[in-house]
């Protein structure tokens, strides 16, 4: 599997993919419109979240991210979210400065929505879908790009009293309403005992979580607490049936 189907896998789910191939999306695009979206915000994920963007810089990130969490463990939050801030700060904007960055991250979403189209039939070339997708929609998946690189600078730079951390859920998640919003609810969901468990399709919008150390007592060491701001939005495997 290459890395562009792997990537399609991660944000879409194998079970998505295959219902590209089968359905007939003439007449009712949903599907297309929600992997488009799914995809762009997997990618997106990866430009809003990590200490520094860019494939290379996977193995840092996870590095940086494993001593970020001993610090907030064993300091107080002015000292860790200090610490986060100033590793943002250097670390950043040596990757969003960097056009050929930016072009990396633009022309993968590109890319992915290529595969997206021939997974659901389209007969012409991946070059040739590149192509006019780029020229068509080139300019308005940069902004998306730019403006995800600036969230990342304001929550992760901009922020020391608290931590915040972007949310996304992963295909084949059990849909929890407590965390998650459906983005096609139509107000005729079922609640309460016996709800039957239904399973998400994929992503369709960020949510956002507050992490916080809070005070334990004279003497203690501060407790984490974490609660959700924003909800993040799903599209759930019955809307295939919409």
């Amino acid at each position: 599997m290459s890395i562009e189907q792997t990537r399609m896998t991660q944000s879409l789910g194998m079970r998505f993919i295959q219902l590209l191939g089968t359905k007939k999306h003439k007449d009712n695009p949903i599907l297309m419109e929600i992997a488009f979206r799914a995809y762009l915000i997997y990618e997106l994920y990866w430009v809003v979240s990590p200490w520094g963007i860019g494939q290379e810089e996977q193995s840092h990130n996870k590095y940086i991210d494993a001593i970020y969490q001993r610090i907030r463990e064993s300091e107080g939050q002015a000292i860790s979210g200090n610490w986060r801030a100033l590793t943002r700060a250097y670390t950043l904007p040596v990757c969003l400065s960097n056009p050929e960055v930016a072009h990396a991250v633009d022309m993968t979403i590109i890319s992915g929505f290529s595969d997206i189209l021939l997974a659901a039939g389209c007969t012409a070339s991946k070059s040739d879908i590149t192509s006019a997708l780029w020229s068509k929609f080139g300019e308005n998946i940069h902004h998306f790009v730019s403006l995800a690189g600036e969230v990342n600078k304001i929550i992760g730079v901009g922020v020391i009293s608290e931590d915040f951390a972007v949310l996304v859920v992963v295909p084949d998640a059990i849909f929890d309403e407590r965390m998650m919003e459906d983005s096609y609810d139509d107000g005729d969901r079922v609640q309460g005992k016996g709800e039957r468990k239904e399973t998400v399709l994929c992503a369709t919008d960020f949510g956002l979580m507050q992490r916080i150390m809070v005070e334990a007592g004279s003497g203690q060491m501060e407790k984490p607490s974490e609660s959700i701001v924003i909800k993040p939005k799903v599209a759930l495997a019955s809307v295939v049936d919409v």
